[in-house]
């Protein structure tokens, strides 16, 4: 666990490449028996692959990785180990194969053996169906919307599913109602739309909602939970590795002269990884 914590803080300080980051991860998740240490190294892995690879590397590598990911969830033993494998996979599918089985899954007509999927995990799946845009995303969302049972479970995906369109006006849409307090006030549901929002597939549309987030974080400090600006700025920039995106991010702060400094530290703190992988200086 120490040597992977290492390992993570060398890939942030840019002395191991992301490829080679990912490469020791594929090599070392067959042969982890330790269960703390698999859900820790699956983290990272999902995490380099997102936001430290380039589009055409993730591509790329998506075929291995998938490989790997759905090898550990066949030979897991237990419950725990299985689902961790699991989310893994369904949180970093992106071959058409991979992508189409995921898809069986949740229609139930395929079943993990070992691993009993909840209303939770059917709902994630789906999200994670729709941000990939494969055919028949609507579908997938209005059948699972029908689906849930959980009263608050399905108005907190109803609110979300805006966020998931294929259709960049429907997703700027679903941005804007933001800036009015009232639809602020469930923040995690708020948090979940723009996490997809700014979804690593949807980040060269999601671009234009950098400075919009920026400009409303004192709005959403002054209305919200104290610990709601600090996880929106979050949110806002989960998604993005760009220049484009961390120029955007530095002439906010450089404007903002008068900028309150505890809000200067949330965006700072939020941009180091897009600082470092967006370009520094």
């Amino acid at each position: 666990g120490s040597a992977w914590l290492t390992r993570w803080e060398n890939r942030l300080e840019s002395h191991v490449s992301a490829a080679a980051f990912l490469d020791a991860a594929v090599r070392a998740l067959p042969a982890e028996t330790d269960e703390q240490n698999l859900q820790r190294v699956l983290a990272y892995t999902t995490r380099v692959f997102w936001r430290h690879l380039s589009p055409d590397d993730r591509m790329r590598r998506a075929p291995a990785l998938e490989s790997v990911l759905r090898t550990g969830l066949d030979r897991a033993r237990t419950a725990s180990t299985k689902a961790a494998w699991f989310s893994a996979f369904r949180d970093v599918v992106m071959t058409q194969a991979g992508v189409q089985w995921l898809e069986t899954v949740w229609r139930r007509d395929e079943k993990i053996p070992g691993l009993t999927l909840a209303e939770t995990d059917e709902i994630a799946m789906a999200l994670e169906l729709a941000v990939r845009e494969v055919p028949t995303w609507r579908e997938i969302l209005a059948t699972q919307h029908e689906r849930i049972q959980n009263p608050d479970r399905k108005a907190r995906f109803a609110f979300v599913m805006p966020a998931l369109s294929a259709d960049p006006a429907v997703r700027e849409e679903a941005f804007s109602r933001f800036q009015q307090v009232e639809n602020r006030r469930r923040e995690t549901w708020v948090l979940e739309s723009m996490a997809y929002l700014n979804h690593p597939l949807r980040a060269a549309h999601a671009v234009t909602f950098v400075r919009p987030s920026l400009e409303l974080l004192r709005d959403i400090q002054r209305t919200g939970d104290i610990f709601f600006p600090g996880r929106w700025v979050d949110a806002a920039l989960s998604g993005h590795r760009s220049p484009e995106a961390a120029a955007i991010v530095r002439d906010f702060l450089s404007r903002e002269l008068q900028y309150p400094q505890r809000l200067r530290w949330m965006v700072l703190t939020a941009a180091d990884e897009l600082f470092r992988l967006g370009g520094s200086r």
